[in-house]
């Protein structure tokens, strides 16, 4: 089973709209509200490769059914952890006059106590199992403590649960204390996490080699487009991504998640795990929404992923 952790759950609503102009008022525009969070565009991509995946969330009460009902709908298990009031909105306003051009806008959800925090890791406890894959990926509630990452993967740890940490700043620098199994930076993290600006293939691969020696298995570095970088034990790849007519890149991070966690699940070679996950990400491009791919086109993509050693 592959458990994505979703601490931070948003409601998305995406408008499409032609010629948005400031300050006036539009009505009948289309729009799409879907649930969301880094956890479910994991799920959702690890899903539709075939694997046994669970949401392990904080959910407002009042969202609760719907995320539910959208979950079960793909064939995804849930379990919610229950705190009082709504989730937050996460707009996209798509503008297909201008290029597209996409605006996005983002509310804060409401702050959270540490209490909470300390019975939400004894809820996690309880669904924690010998042989599974945690992917544990986005952003921390307000309140939380930024060390609360590297509470979950010591407690995977002490009962055998392969890690996939994806995150960002102080909650990235507390996560890898832990040593999750697996870290996935982007470019831009990994700056943050050296504080240091970070030039070249050879450049990253010597800073992932770091990572590695203070006892992560496996260091991704994520290049958007370009593919990644991929550490572990002798080796160090670069993963090229086949070139495609890209339609939306959001969630291609999400997917390439969820291909690593499959690989590891299936117990795929290093560069098949690599090849697996660069291709699902690869998918995710050719279609609009978070995490959408599809199956026998992440197969056929697999063939054209190029992998070098560095």
């Amino acid at each position: 089973m592959i458990y994505c952790i979703l601490l931070n759950p948003a409601i998305d609503v995406i408008y499409t709209i032609e010629d948005l102009e400031l300050g006036t008022t539009r009505t009948d525009v289309e729009a799409e509200v879907i649930p969301a969070g880094k956890g479910i565009n994991v799920a959702k991509a690890a899903r539709e490769l075939g694997e046994k995946v669970c949401v392990a969330a904080l959910m407002p009460e009042d969202d609760r059914v719907r995320f539910e009902r959208y979950l079960g709908g793909l064939g995804i298990e849930c379990r919610f952890f229950p705190v009082e009031g709504s989730t937050r909105i996460s707009s996209t306003i798509i503008d297909t006059k201008k290029g597209p051009q996409v605006t996005h806008m983002s509310s804060a959800g409401r702050k959270l106590s540490r209490r909470l925090q300390d019975e939400f890791l004894g809820f996690l406890s309880c669904h924690m199992h010998k042989g599974d894959i945690w992917a544990i990926a986005g952003s921390i509630p307000r309140g939380f403590d930024p060390e609360i990452y590297k509470k979950i993967i010591a407690m995977c740890r002490a009962k055998d649960i392969a890690t996939l940490l994806d995150t960002r700043a102080k909650a990235l620098k507390m996560g890898v204390r832990a040593l999750p199994t697996m870290i996935k930076p982007n470019l831009s993290e990994l700056e943050g996490f050296f504080g240091e600006q970070i030039q070249g293939v050879r450049h990253i691969a010597l800073k992932g080699k770091y990572l590695m020696d203070m006892g992560v298995a496996y260091v991704f570095v994520s290049l958007g487009a370009d593919g990644m970088i991929a550490i572990h034990e002798n080796e160090c790849l670069l993963c090229s991504a086949p070139e495609v007519e890209t339609v939306d890149t959001v969630g291609c991070g999400d997917a390439l998640d969820a291909g690593l966690c499959a690989g590891y699940s299936r117990k795929f070679s290093f560069q098949e795990m690599c090849r697996l996950a660069v291709a699902s990400g690869t998918s995710n491009a050719l279609h609009r929404g978070a995490g959408v791919v599809k199956r026998e086109e992440v197969w056929r993509l697999m063939e054209d992923v190029r992998v070098e050693a560095v």
